[in-house]
């Protein structure tokens, strides 16, 4: 069966060859270009049937991960089956997932490339053919991903379809709890608006100096590196350069900026996400990273642009684009977290490492210290992370992402030192979901923190009756949640839904931005492409504001940073942007982007 799908891929890609009969390589498939004068690694052998599996029925490998952490209801609502195919299908088995009749293959996973997926899931199975298919799971040793078995349909040039037997289409394909469950989301698989409070935000851009070129991503942050008293803008290296190295732009406190040329770094890194902090106490400003596919990385600075590195006990061996500040121990010295940014290609990520994780600061930032907040079969991952104090025990708690579809379990709340447990997942956090960006603060309460969370919905149109509960007004919504969390549950409040192409909010923040003492929601949308202010009341009520003086670029923004860059007590945007360019690094069209508040204009009383 192996040898056949192998075959069939080769076949759509038009490139079988007969290295298909060749023994196999020992080396595992990376993203990486493979030279000319190296010879293409060959295709695995077959392995027929099902994987080889223990007394208690594990695959070969272990058990695969999207599995162990789900309940039964939370999987088949992921997967989309009414029969669960377990951790060992059956290849042969055909099951109707969403409408359409698919089996599910198994290739080793050494050979599995993860590099620019279509969507978030999917891969390629057979690393050097260009086919992707959407992953089931996966372990140690093995992928399965889900084959299209729609039979072809017949024509003069066609023979019927073969004798294989496809069971008929069930009418239904979800239980009676999936239905109970699809039946309380519906109502909020339609937009939900803000009121609008009259008043008007006005920006005007300062940008000059930064970059007009590039691709910057995924997120930059602001401190005040050369000790001037002018924040200055720190980027993480762009994505694409070969032995990259962060970039810092020296602020005036008027809005104008210069490239600080002549840094000198300990050695280049990749792209990914970088804070500010004095990490050793010593008067000046520090910078850690989290470096795409790598881990976690502290340069030391000395305020004139010299730094050493200090990531003892850092990982090596943890993919992750989001690192964050928090002082987890309370000992007053700055420490770190991170998240781990989903399925990757690499074969040596550290197995016993959680998706969250924080670095406890040591020897006053020269060593490092990790544990899990989650554990490392916990089902979420991406690139937003955000920790406030939900529980008001002092000690951080965390809100992630999941780029998991029905990966719901991002809220991890501190049940004492060195230990979080997850709250919500599946009830507050609701499924049908992908969650993105997300910020922390007293939105509705002067003692605990409120999350706000982006996310995208997807009504499941192909498994449910439509005789049964009828399909809503939208099939994909967007929209805005806030969590709280001053009552014994945590409650979940949506702020706004709007309907229209799947492109999430992965730029948000908060800041008092009409300066009336309430912490306000800013965050950027595709679709119209704006920027939009959510002015809070303190209560936990929102009205829109009008923004001006802010134009986006239709570039993808992964963040956006607010920071008084003026010194005029006001918060202000700085807007990153990936570049839109797949040719050559001359054409990249990423640029870097500051936006001065100057004040809000509010409705003349009547």
């Amino acid at each position: 069966m192996l040898r056949k799908f192998v075959i069939a891929l080769c076949v759509a890609a038009a490139i079988c060859s007969a290295t298909f009969a060749q023994t196999a390589s020992t080396q595992p498939a990376t993203p990486q270009t493979t030279p000319a004068n190296q010879a293409k690694p060959p295709a695995p052998p077959p392995v027929p049937g099902l994987v080889a599996a223990g007394p208690d029925g594990v695959p070969e490998g272990g058990v695969p991960e999207w599995i162990k952490a789900e309940t039964p209801e939370q999987r088949k609502a992921r997967i989309g089956l009414a029969d669960d195919p377990g951790m060992n299908p059956d290849p042969e088995k055909i099951f109707w997932r969403f409408g359409h009749p698919v089996s599910i293959h198994h290739l080793p996973r050494k050979w599995a490339n993860y590099e620019t997926p279509p969507e978030e899931g999917w891969l390629r199975p057979f690393g050097p053919l260009n086919v992707y298919r959407e992953l089931y799971q996966q372990n140690a040793e093995w992928v399965w991903v889900w084959q299209d078995e729609t039979p072809p349909q017949p024509t003069e040039n066609l023979p019927e379809p073969g004798t294989r037997e496809y069971p008929a289409q069930p009418p239904q394909q979800v239980t009676d709890a999936q239905i109970a469950y699809f039946k309380k989301m519906r109502p909020e698989f339609e937009p939900l608006d803000v009121p609008s409070s009259g008043v008007t935000i006005h920006f005007r851009e300062a940008s000059n100096g930064l970059p007009t070129s590039g691709s910057f991503r995924n997120s930059l942050t602001v401190a005040d590196m050369n000790e001037d008293g002018c924040p200055d803008i720190i980027s993480p290296p762009q994505r694409g350069l070969p032995a990259g190295i962060p970039e810092i732009f020296l602020g005036d406190c008027k809005g104008n900026w210069r490239r600080w040329q002549n840094v000198k770094w300990p050695y280049g890194i990749d792209y990914g996400s970088v804070v500010a902090a004095d990490f050793n106490k010593d008067g000046h400003m520090d910078l850690a990273f989290g470096v795409h596919l790598t881990g976690v990385f502290v340069f030391l600075g000395d305020g004139k642009g010299n730094f050493t590195d200090a990531s003892s006990g850092l990982p090596r061996d943890y993919p992750t684009r989001r690192v964050i500040l928090t002082d987890a121990d309370r000992d007053g010295y700055p420490d770190l977290a991170v998240i781990s940014e989903g399925p990757t290609a690499r074969g040596d990520v550290n197995p016993t490492f959680g998706r969250v994780r924080v670095y406890y600061n040591r020897n006053k930032g020269t060593s490092w210290v990790g544990t899990n907040v989650a554990g490392p079969r916990d089902q979420f991952g991406g690139d937003w992370l955000s920790a406030g104090d939900f529980n008001g025990d002092k000690v951080p708690d965390f809100v992630g992402t999941s780029v998991y579809f029905n990966g719901p379990d991002i809220l991890w709340l501190s049940t004492g030192p060195r230990k979080w447990k997850t709250v919500g997942g599946g009830t507050v956090v609701p499924l049908l979901s992908y969650h993105f960006a997300s910020t922390t603060g007293h939105f509705s309460s002067k003692k605990r923190d409120d999350a706000i969370v982006s996310f995208l919905r997807a009504w499941p149109s192909a498994s449910v009756d439509k005789n049964v509960i009828p399909e809503p007004p939208a099939t994909t919504i967007i929209g805005l949640d806030r969590i709280s969390f001053t009552g014994v549950e945590p409650k979940r409040t949506p702020l706004v839904r709007w309907s229209g192409p799947p492109r999430p909010v992965w730029g948000l923040g908060s800041g008092d931005f009409d300066g009336d003492g309430n912490l306000d929601v800013v965050y950027t949308r595709y679709d119209p492409r704006v920027l939009e202010i959510l002015l809070g009341d303190g209560k936990g009520n929102f009205k829109r504001a009008k923004v001006e003086g802010v134009t986006l670029a239709p570039n993808t923004n992964y963040d956006l940073e607010i920071a008084d860059v003026n010194g005029d007590g006001r918060p202000d945007l700085i807007i990153a942007y990936e570049t839109s360019s797949v040719t050559a690094l001359a054409a990249r069209d990423g640029s870097i982007h500051v936006f001065l508040n100057e004040g809000a204009e509010k409705p003349e009383k009547k």
